[in-house]
């Protein structure tokens, strides 16, 4: 009969944490950089959406990345993102991620 169960290595505490810690500084650098790729792809679908008005949604007034606006919904809430106040403050703040204005 064979050994299903295999012999694992055993780490440290502190190999352990170096290697958690190497994870999180790695993780934060590949958002950084790949944050950037996420707005350029927001600003080209702001571009294309200007001026134009959908039969059903109508004009659409602002664009952001996913993880951007999954953040913020869950920082303050879906109604608080969607307010006007809100919408008219992402305007002036990001105008070019915002096609057509309130």
């Amino acid at each position: 009969m064979t050994d299903i169960i295999t012999k694992l290595p055993r780490y440290s505490d502190g190999e352990i944490d170096e290697a958690f810690m190497k994870e999180i500084i790695n993780g934060f650098k590949l958002e950084a950089a790949t944050e950037k790729d996420r707005v350029d792809i927001a600003r080209k679908e702001a571009r294309e959406e200007q001026g134009k008005t959908h039969p059903v949604l109508g004009k659409c007034v602002a664009t952001m990345p996913a993880r951007e606006f999954f953040r913020l919904t869950n920082k303050y809430g879906h109604d608080h993102v969607h307010s006007k106040e809100f919408l008219k403050y992402y305007n002036k703040k990001f105008s070019d991620l915002s096609p057509n204005r309130i």
